[in-house]
């Protein structure tokens, strides 16, 4: 008696002598929660000229030329990501997955790596790094010719990362995490852009590297660079990282400069001066310097005086006689009569009433009333200190004024010291001298 053939055979016999080529995957870490960013939101997903941070970032990767993410997330913005996903299309063929373990990047990296074939090159990004998008494409290409490579930037000041040490062929030969200040090996420090040319290397590496801190990832590089080639990537242009909360003004200043969103239903009114169509700009307003964008719907009343870099949200509201420089307002926000606002971030639905916040980080939701103050200049006019896990660490700013937590309520004629932390939901009775 003959037997049938299943109908899937052929099929699968021949899937089984073909092999797809090997496409080079983008993993982006996106999971880690920063206990130094208190009280401020998930930082992936604080809104930069109406987008979240971390759609922001893929965009920029995918600038760069680079396709085929796999996207680690935390239990808290998993379902945020998927949203991401399913609103951009460059995104729909992109792996979310979530990191249980939020210890150490090297957890985020094990989920990944099941995505990942051995034999395919991999890309490893740190969720909250902005490079020049010219750089992804260096990086591949000074790579694939050796075993992988990572970006390195020269500083001028210590820096809580990593450091390599690299020989003149320009070979890296070790990383040291979080070195003391002073006992640097080098001024390169490890942007986390990071290629491998085969996934395989980066899997054997993580499996057997031990470390009882959380620099995981880091000894399995420095395990890796004893016996593979790879190479320093000496980055040039600019970079920025939120390591802290007042390196949130300074990445909402760079994403305007180098911003790179669709300006279709914009008009360029003066050069990298771009007003919405929808938005009401009254006469004797003035706009200048560049960089600055109005988003739709936003309104901008007489007397006003907007100085970029300077982004205003959707249907945000700016009064008369008030001065906003150097300055990112998101959405729904409402800048009252007489107020200044310099050099800060504020997220969405802030309000302030003859208010002055200068060198601000400000989450969701918050008022300041009439007359109140963000202090932001010490009298002895040293750098301003922030209290960041118990410890007052140098915020190396002269001028820094208060992280606000979404949903605080500053009173009317109250004064926040500088450097000065605002939990969520923090009520200051007005008059009061907020000292933390």
């Amino acid at each position: 008696m003959t037997q049938k053939i299943p109908e899937d055979f052929f099929r699968d016999f021949f899937y089984s002598c073909y092999t797809l080529p090997k496409s080079m995957k983008t993993i982006f870490l996106s999971a880690g929660r920063s206990s130094r960013m208190d009280p401020l939101s998930d930082k992936n997903f604080l809104s930069f000229q109406g987008k979240p941070l971390i759609l922001k970032l893929l965009e920029n990767a995918h600038k760069g030329g680079l396709d085929n993410f796999i996207i680690v997330g935390n239990q808290e913005n998993l379902d945020q990501i998927e949203v991401l996903k399913s609103e951009n299309s460059f995104l729909s063929n992109a792996v979310i997955t979530k990191q249980e373990d939020l210890n150490g990047m090297h957890g985020g990296l094990n989920v990944a790596l099941e995505f990942v074939e051995d034999g395919e090159p991999v890309i490893v990004l740190n969720g909250n790094d902005f490079i020049n998008p010219q750089a992804y494409k260096d990086l591949v290409n000074l790579g694939k010719n050796h075993d992988g490579a990572l970006v390195a930037k020269e500083i001028d000041s210590y820096f809580p990362g990593g450091y390599f040490e690299v020989g003149s062929d320009g070979r890296i030969k070790s990383i040291v995490e979080k070195p003391e200040p002073g006992t640097e090996p080098s001024s390169l420090i490890n942007i986390v852009a990071h290629y491998f040319q085969d996934a395989q290397d980066l899997k054997k590496a993580l499996n057997t590297a031990q470390s009882n801190k959380d620099d995981v990832y880091e000894v399995a590089l420095d395990n890796l660079f004893k016996t593979k080639d790879f190479q320093a990537l000496k980055y040039e242009g600019f970079w920025q990282a939120i390591k802290f909360p007042w390196h949130v003004n300074e990445m909402a200043l760079q994403l305007l400069v180098f911003s790179h969103d669709d300006k279709t239903d914009f008009e360029e009114i003066k050069p990298k001066i771009w007003v919405h169509k929808t938005a009401q700009i009254s006469e004797n307003v003035v706009l200048k310097g560049q960089n600055i964008i109005i988003d739709q719907n936003a309104r901008v009343y007489e007397n006003a005086v907007i100085a970029g870099p300077c982004y205003l949200g959707e249907n945000t509201i700016v009064g008369n006689n008030c001065l906003v420089r150097e300055s990112n307002i998101e959405k729904n926000s409402a800048i009252g009569y007489n107020s200044e606002i310099a050099r800060s971030y504020l997220a969405p639905n802030v309000s302030t009433h003859m208010a002055y916040v200068g060198d601000s980080v400000v989450d969701e939701n918050v008022n300041f009333g009439a007359l109140s103050v963000t202090c932001n200049l010490r009298l002895d006019q040293k750098n301003v200190k922030v209290k960041i896990k118990d410890k007052l660490v140098d915020s190396e700013k002269q001028k820094m004024g208060s992280i606000v937590g979404k949903g605080s309520q500053i009173g009317a004629g109250a004064k926040v010291m500088p450097g000065k932390k605002l939990p969520v939901d923090q009520l200051v009775k007005p008059n009061e001298v907020f000292n933390g």
